[in-house]
């Protein structure tokens, strides 16, 4: 029996590539930049969304009504367990982003009493040589905010600023207060 040299007979004609040639189509580049032009508007759409309904709050929220102020016998009766702590209270001038002056107002709110409070309102009041220059009423604890309400027994931070100051106040003397209250409506 004869063994064939397989290298011998191998026809010479025919070229082996290592690799196989094949025809691969283009993709096609107007697609591509319109797929892309879609995705950016897409996200665009969703981050201009998200800025617009994160950080936009109401100019003006609903009024509060069966709020207590000074003359009412309930406001008079209950003033005394509504109290923003000593230590705590901090009136402080300071300086925003954009560099102008503005006043801070913190402290804690101390309900002491046996009834739940779900609005307390502060007057806040700048003065000059004992003369009031600015005075406001702003509400730190409202209805519409997380842990609105306070249970007896309760204290409850706050901040407050004032970025509009009168040009005429000389930094000498401010001051805070409670100015009333509501009780809220809770049921077990």
């Amino acid at each position: 029996m004869k063994r064939r040299n397989l290298l011998a007979t191998r026809n010479t004609k025919e070229k082996y590539f290592m690799f196989e040639q094949t025809n691969v189509k283009t993709t096609n580049r107007a697609f591509l930049w319109k797929a892309l032009a879609l995705a950016a508007l897409v996200f665009a759409a969703i981050i201009v969304f998200f800025v617009y309904f994160g950080f936009t709050k109401p100019t003006n929220p609903a009024p509060l009504t069966g709020v207590l102020r000074a003359g009412d016998p309930n406001f008079e009766w209950y003033k005394k367990y509504v109290t923003i702590d000593a230590s705590t209270q901090k009136i402080q001038l300071a300086e925003n982003m954009a560099g102008d002056r503005i006043v801070t107002f913190s402290g804690v709110i101390k309900n002491s009493g046996e009834k739940p409070l779900d609005v307390v309102e502060l007057k806040l009041t700048l003065f000059n040589y004992e003369k009031p220059v600015w005075e406001g009423v702003r509400t730190p604890i409202r209805p519409d905010g997380q842990n609105s309400v306070i249970m007896p027994l309760e204290e409850r931070r706050f901040a407050l600023y004032v970025e509009a100051l009168p040009q005429a106040w000389n930094a000498g003397q401010a001051e805070m207060w409670i100015n009333g209250f509501r009780f809220a409506k809770v049921t077990p």
